[in-house]
Parts: structure tokens; C-alpha cells; sequence
């Protein structure tokens, strides 16, 4: 066995038991979110089911192949990584990619999902799977840190404010290779009103209440919005029977209701969400937008929105391309694959030609 396949084994030992039943530290950490009002339980448990899926060692050792993960390549770096909260556990795949290439870590931890991330930290330092590991909520607290590299998720807002603070406290240089994802939404084409692309639909726009990058607000169909809003909407409050929508929206969702009802907007107003026929770009949380469309207009989306689109998808052509985005399948919306890239930028390969 090789070093690598040896360090990757080791990872994956820890993945499993941070993800074990009876971890009681996870478990009093999704007690703590949930009892705080970060995050749903229910939108925990879909998180964490679909991480005991996916981080298999047969993906891990996927991700090094596609990656060209060469072992201990960072070994001698430092990776500082401001991770996003807008969803639980969202920072795990930059984790998972300083650890697959031996560089220490070092962890802004968002203060809207404070605790779900720390009894894996806590692991992997006990293990000592990387030669460093540390991590705190505010950035003050990483002020000894020194970066060979960032890696950013979050609002295109903060940015300039976030780059400002770790320069202030010299956490990286002018020059410190810097990876920032800002995207802001994902967009699908459905071509038929099936079953199975009707859900997989309604759990791409209204898992964790549309607030995912990979969440879909604009969706392109070949029919009006009027001639499936009532069976669309039965779709979702099934969905909501068993994943009630843990934020709601402010009151201007309801003034954007009827400034639409007046102009002659196509809509349906479901209380807490609002899907409008509209081709202009999502602006708000709590909206999905509806094209009657076809694959010239995805087209069309994409080279207006591409530098804010995190994914395209589709199930019928999940694979091919189009206008330099690749399809993904509109069912892996919300469960990624471990390698997944976002921005089309896969991060292990990323930090080894930065670095």
C-alpha cells in the first residue's frame, strides 16, 4: 500500500467515526445547533445521511485520481480556510482537501454553524492526521497564523472587508494565492413533468429554504408556470410535511407578491416562498424564477450569469455541456459527490498548482 493510499485510509477511518451513531459528541452538537436555531434538524440529518453515503474510501481515492493528488504535496504548507454557514457542515470538502494533501489547517469557523465542524476537528487533531490543525470563530484568535493560501466561501459583500482584516493581522501577504467563491445560485432545465423530475426539482429549490449555492432559483422549462402550478405545489408541501422550512421570509416577499399581482406577473405565493414567471436574475432569498424555455435560453443564462452561477443541471443530460458548463444531475443537487468542483474549480488540484 502507498503513503498516499496509507493517509487516505487513515482519514476515512475518521470520517467514519465522526459520523458513528453513537458519536456523542456530533450528537450533542446537532442538539446544540438545533436547540440555538442555526439549522433544522431535519436538514442536519439529510446532511449527515448523505455524508455517511458519500465519503467513501472509493470516493476519497476517486478524488485523488481526478485531482492528481501527489502524497504529502502541502506537507510543509499552511491552508487557512473561511468557511461559509449558510448551510450546516458546508466547509467539510475544504477540510477533507487540506487533509488528502498533508498541509496544516487553520479554520475560521462561521458563527451560524459554530458546532457541527468541531468534533471532526477535534478528531482529526487527536489522530493526527495533518501536523496542524486549529481553528476558532473569530479571525483575532488565528492572528499567529501564517497562510501559504486561502480558501474562501461566502457573500461577494464580505469579501473586501475579510481580505482587509487577514491582511491587517498579516494571516496572509498581498501576494498569498487566494481561491474565493462568492457564487450565488444554480440554475436547472427540466424538459417533462414527471414524478421523479417534479421531486427532484422540488428538493434542488427547497432543501434548507433555496439558501445553497447548489440551490436552484431559476429553473427553464418548455411550459408555463400556470399549467403546473397546482401540481407543483402539491410536490412541495409534501416535501414540507417532512422538511418543514426552517427561515422565514422578511415581509417584502409578501409586498413582491403583490407588486406582481399588479403588473401581471405569473406567480404562485406559497407563504413562505414565492415562484414568479421571470427571467431576470434571482435577487432575493425565498424566490424561484420560472422560464418557459428550451436549451437556446439556458444558453442565454448562462453567458448573462455565468460568473454567479454555482451549478447547471439536468437529468436528461446530465454529463454533456453547454456554453462551457456541464451539465450536473438535477437529483445531485443537494448530494454532491465528494470531488465535486465548485466554479468548475476542483480545490486539491487548485492548492497543488498555487501552492
Amino acid at each position: 500500500m502507498s503513503g498516499l493510499e496509507t493517509h487516505i485510509g487513515l482519514l476515512h477511518n475518521c470520517m467514519e467515526q465522526w459520523l458513528r451513531k453513537d458519536n456523542e459528541d456530533l450528537k450533542r452538537a446537532i442538539e446544540r445547533t438545533v436547540d440555538e436555531d442555526l439549522f433544522s434538524f431535519e436538514d442536519i440529518k439529510h446532511q449527515v445521511i448523505h455524508l455517511k453515503n458519500s465519503l467513501t474510501l472509493e470516493s476519497l481515492m476517486q478524488w485523488a485520481k481526478v485531482s492528481g493528488l501527489s502524497h504529502g504535496s502541502l506537507s510543509n504548507k499552511k491552508i487557512i480556510c473561511l468557511h461559509a454557514g449558510n448551510l450546516p457542515l458546508v466547509g467539510l470538502q475544504d477540510i477533507l482537501a487540506v487533509m488528502m494533501t498533508g498541509g496544516s489547517y487553520a479554520g475560521k469557523i462561521s458563527k451560524k454553524d459554530p458546532y457541527l465542524l468541531l468534533p471532526l476537528l477535534n478528531l482529526l487533531e487527536e489522530k493526527k492526521i495533518a501536523k496542524s490543525i486549529e481553528w476558532s470563530i473569530t479571525l483575532d484568535k488565528l492572528s499567529e497564523t501564517r497562510a501559504d493560501a486561502l480558501l474562501f466561501a461566502g457573500s461577494e459583500s464580505s469579501k473586501p472587508t475579510v481580505l482587509e482584516k487577514l491582511l491587517h493581522l498579516k494571516i496572509i501577504r498581498p501576494d498569498t494565492p487566494q481561491l474565493m467563491r462568492t457564487a450565488h445560485f444554480s440554475l436547472a432545465i427540466i424538459e417533462n413533468n414527471s414524478k421523479q423530475t417534479m421531486e427532484d426539482l422540488t428538493e434542488a429549490v427547497f432543501r434548507y429554504g433555496g439558501t445553497g449555492c447548489r440551490s436552484v432559483a431559476m429553473v427553464v422549462a418548455p411550459f408555463h408556470l400556470h399549467s403546473q402550478k397546482c401540481s407543483f405545489t402539491d410536490y412541495i408541501e409534501a416535501f414540507w410535511m417532512r422538511n418543514p422550512q426552517h427561515k422565514k421570509p422578511a415581509p417584502v416577499l409578501e409586498h413582491r407578491f403583490a407588486y406582481n399581482k399588479a403588473i401581471g406577473i405569473e406567480q404562485a405565493w406559497l407563504n413562505n416562498f414565492l415562484i414568479e414567471e421571470y427571467i431576470d436574475k434571482p435577487d432575493q432569498k425565498f424566490i424561484l424564477h420560472w422560464v418557459k424555455g428550451d436549451l437556446k435560453d439556458i444558453e442565454r443564462l448562462i453567458d448573462t450569469y455565468g460568473s454567479g452561477l454555482q451549478s447547471v443541471y439536468s437529468n436528461e443530460r446530465s454529463g454533456s455541456e453547454v456554453g462551457r458548463r456541464r451539465f450536473e444531475p438535477l437529483s445531485d443537487a443537494q448530494t454532491p459527490p465528494v470531488w465535486w468542483r465548485p466554479d468548475g474549480i476542483d480545490t486539491i488540484k487548485w492548492l497543488q498548482q498555487k501552492v
